[in-house]
């Protein structure tokens, strides 16, 4: 079906997604995502180019770099699957916090549970409780990660030294998953939690009603954006709420099926260049036809 692109003249916000999406296997940006997103950003110095991701901030200081946006105006981010906002410059524009009576009751039941669970202090540092889970978040994804003592660290929860926006588990394999949902579901249904499944083997609580979708409603009362004018892209479980609020909701064809179903434009892969190969066609149209 051939599906009329918009006008680049009213595109006010580029939204990605990172793992699956611009970033390829390797989790870096590809050559041509780098060369086609400069260009536009150079092209258009108004438009905002936002990064949408789990990720605490530290862990996209690498992409921003690769990508040249490190200075740039215009380059906010939506964090933590939504609980965190940051403008350009890295200052919080919004953020949500789980209670700290209820990370002190999750850190009771934990250690029966798992020893992969690790926890976000304000979208920087991720703070892990067994050192071989932080060193593979650390070299994996660049995450910003300090091994706490879980009892001691409960202790600076109690003292109301430090907020928590959301807590993770990283397992080894899925059925590790059902165990953890299951031993947290009361707690869920208390709290009105928000569970989002990242990936087979990592899920995420983050506060009641807390996306990506969510962050981007936030972003776009924020800049005073309409949906109608902006494009996001998505390849997971976890960007449906964030693709459900863009004008232009764009599903790599690495994606799921739900949210390909959903999209009114799929890309190519992440590992062709999907990002570029349609803001290219968008926004660098002349530069296509020379």
């Amino acid at each position: 079906m051939d599906i009329k692109l918009p006008e680049a003249s009213k595109i006010k916000v580029i939204a990605t997604d990172l793992d699956g999406t611009l970033l390829n296997s390797k989790g870096r940006v590809s050559e041509r995502n780098k060369t086609v997103i400069r260009k536009i950003l150079e092209k258009y110095p108004d438009i905002h180019f936002v990064i949408a991701s789990g990720r605490g901030r530290p862990a996209t200081m690498r992409v921003r770099q690769d990508i040249g946006i490190m200075d740039r105006p215009n380059t906010e981010s939506i964090l933590c699957n939504g609980c965190i906002i940051y403008d350009s410059c890295g200052n919080i524009l919004y953020q949500e916090l789980l209670p700290n009576d209820l990370i002190l009751k999750i850190h009771k039941i934990v250690p029966s549970l798992s020893e992969s669970c690790f926890e976000y202090t304000s979208g920087d540092d991720a703070i892990f409780f067994k050192e071989k889970w932080s060193k593979f978040a650390h070299e994996m994804y660049d995450e910003q990660t300090i091994t706490e003592d879980m009892d001691e660290f409960s202790k600076k929860i109690e003292a109301n030294e430090t907020k928590i926006n959301k807590v993770c588990f990283m397992v080894s394999k899925p059925s590790e998953i059902n165990e953890i949902v299951e031993a947290l579901d009361n707690l869920k249904k208390e709290y009105n939690m928000e569970l989002s499944y990242t990936t087979p083997i990592f899920i995420e609580y983050m506060p009641s009603n807390i996306n990506k979708g969510s962050g981007l409603i936030h972003l776009m009362n924020i800049l005073n954006v309409k949906k109608e004018e902006i494009i996001a892209f998505g390849d997971g479980g976890n960007d449906f709420e964030f693709l459900q609020n863009a004008g232009w909701p764009v599903a790599m064809a690495n994606a799921n099926e739900k949210l390909k179903s959903y999209a009114c434009l799929i890309t190519k892969s992440n590992e062709e260049d999907g990002v570029a190969d349609l803001l290219e066609k968008i926004f660098l149209k002349e530069e296509l036809m020379n």
